[in-house]
């Protein structure tokens, strides 16, 4: 293969060795991918407090996230001048972007100043809605418009799922290329047929909905073969920590991918209680594995109950149901298991990561 010799940058909200989140975990596959290719790959991202060990052969540039922008709903644009430093000094012939930020349309604002390729990735299903302007709020109005500029001005537009396409045709007169996330084949699982393991994967937050698994834990009751286990990092639910614990689930809090894959490797169903998802990275890690996903809300393209692969349950009781009825139903568990591997390997593989880099050197 030809080495192709030209920079790339990517900027995103967070760096992957600080935040182990979906768009950071598919941003890193793909900047690995372009190293492979003989891409020169510059990374841009807002930097925390927490250390960070550089990965690969990326330059990091971090942008050091003030106090005050992370008060007024952690705004991006007042980073605009740092951005631009970067993006002038790298001088890239392609710019990936992932997730709704003011930094799409920054990106998008230099891009086509500068004849450069801008390829932006939707991250979440929200990201392609349009909401009023919150003129209440004024300091988010230049975040959103930014955003907008930048949906409207990208070379190229990346959906996670068919229906991200059709509500940003609908609402941006934009078309977009629908490629799945895509993961690594982990080969195949030994699960051990007790204790039967039920997991819920996210970080502690509103949107995650945490209280929903407690929840679905204390309707099904502790059983002497049944676990529950709850991974991400916590941040301020200690009450709600308390409360799993006295009910037996165990909440191991922040893990390393490595590990959260490690423990999907020994488990048997995966529950999602958030309120919406793009496609959620930990769907792929569970089918990858052989754990079907019973999800309260989110399904794909509808691939959970079209292609058998769980169930998307729509309320709390339902949720209880779905997820009961596969911890008894060993048969009906098996079956789901062996589709979500297949499906998984079909079409959630990181043959993705090739097609997006492809798209990226246009």
């Amino acid at each position: 293969m030809a080495v192709e010799s030209k920079k790339i940058a990517f900027i995103l909200g967070n760096y992957f060795d600080q935040c182990q989140g979906g768009a950071e975990l598919q941003s890193f596959y793909i900047a690995r991918e372009a190293l492979r290719r003989g891409w020169e790959v510059h990374y841009c991202f807002m930097s925390n407090d927490r250390k960070f060990v550089k990965k690969e052969r990326m330059a990091l540039y971090p942008i050091c996230k003030r106090r005050l922008w992370n008060k007024l709903s952690n705004i991006k644009y007042p980073y605009c001048f740092e951005l631009f430093d970067f993006l002038r000094q790298v001088k890239p012939d392609a710019i990936y972007q992932r997730g709704a930020l003011s930094f799409t349309g920054i990106a998008a604002r230099y891009a086509k100043k500068n004849r450069c390729r801008l390829v932006y990735h939707i991250a979440s299903d929200p990201d392609v809605q349009v909401s009023a302007l919150p003129w209440r709020r004024p300091w988010l109005v230049p975040e959103l418009l930014w955003l907008r500029y930048g949906i409207r001005h990208a070379t190229t537009i990346i959906a996670q799922t068919k229906t991200q396409a059709n509500v940003l045709e609908k609402n941006f007169d934009r078309r977009a290329v629908v490629i799945p996330n895509g993961h690594p084949d982990p080969g195949e699982c030994w699960k051990p047929e007790i204790p039967l393991r039920v997991l819920w994967i996210a970080n502690w937050k509103p949107l995650k909905q945490p209280e929903r698994f407690v929840q679905l834990a204390r309707e099904i009751g502790m059983r002497e073969n049944v676990r529950f286990m709850m991974l991400g990092r916590i941040g301020r639910y200690q009450t709600l920590v308390e409360e799993a614990k006295s009910l037996g689930i165990e909440v191991l809090g922040e893990v390393p991918n490595e590990r959260v894959n490690e423990i999907l490797c020994r488990s048997h169903i995966l529950v999602n209680t958030s309120l919406y998802e793009g496609f959620s990275n930990t769907f792929i890690q569970a089918w990858m594995r052989k754990v079907p996903v019973v999800s309260l809300n989110a399904d794909p393209d509808a691939v959970l109950e079209g292609r058998q692969l769980g169930f998307r349950s729509g309320s709390p009781a339902q949720l209880a149901i779905d997820t009961e009825r596969l911890i008894d139903d060993r048969d009906l568990r098996q079956r789901m298991s062996v589709r979500a591997r297949e499906y998984a390997l079909h079409h959630c593989s990181l043959e993705n990561m090739h097609k997006i880099v492809e798209i990226i050197s246009g």
